[in-house]
């Protein structure tokens, strides 16, 4: 049996109070930034909105973002981050190829139209005010997609089907979603799945 001491030095050491106090000011700063950037877009926020909002001096943000680019590229990270924890932790234990498809389908639909300030940066199409920043945004969203290509690649389509196309398509209707969903019908969860599952019977492999 090990002892209360072993045990202790099992656990990672605490963060000194300074790290622990950077890191929740660092947080503090991009769930602000969230909220402005979601509400307003990138063009319309200031960094000095953004120190407002936490009570902060502008200096104290360009401690930790050298620029409000850098900042948003962080934000949009995090969301899309979010966003790829909630669909590896819908497809654990699922098995069959279309149901982890199914499974994918609606935990991204949940997260895009969840009510989370930091998935309301993530866009299917980037605003032109982003301008240089598309390239960083480009490559984070598409690090996420390679879950939905490995999904797909897993499926038995007809041979005549191009699973890029596929992922596309379904990709696009999954993401379309965030400009015509409306609470008070079918959630976010169980639309992700319809999209999924009407594809089933016309790709199927003959």
């Amino acid at each position: 049996m090990k002892t209360r001491l072993a045990k202790a030095a099992d656990t990672d050491p605490p963060l000194p109070v300074e790290d622990t106090k950077g890191r929740n000011r660092r947080q503090q700063i991009l769930e602000a930034a969230a909220r402005h950037f979601s509400a307003r877009g990138f063009h319309a926020t200031s960094m000095r909105d953004i120190a407002a909002d936490v009570g902060f001096l502008v200096g104290s943000i360009y401690y930790h973002f050298d620029s409000k680019d850098a900042l948003f590229v962080a934000v949009h990270g995090a969301a899309v981050d979010m966003m790829a924890n909630a669909v590896q932790a819908a497809l654990i234990d699922v098995v069959a190829p279309w149901d982890r498809l199914e499974a994918a389908a609606a935990a991204h639909c949940e997260a895009l139209n969840g009510d989370n300030a930091f998935v309301g940066v993530v866009t299917p199409i980037f605003p032109v005010t982003v301008g240089e920043l598309r390239n960083a945004l480009a490559a984070q969203r598409d690090a996420y997609e390679t879950m939905f290509m490995a999904l797909i690649a897993e499926l038995d389509l007809d041979a005549n089907i191009d699973r890029n196309i596929f992922r596309l398509h379904v990709l696009s209707a999954l993401n379309g979603t965030k400009f015509w969903y409306r609470p008070g019908g079918k959630t976010p969860s169980e639309i992700g799945r319809q999209l999924v599952s009407m594809l089933r019977p016309a790709t199927a492999a003959r």
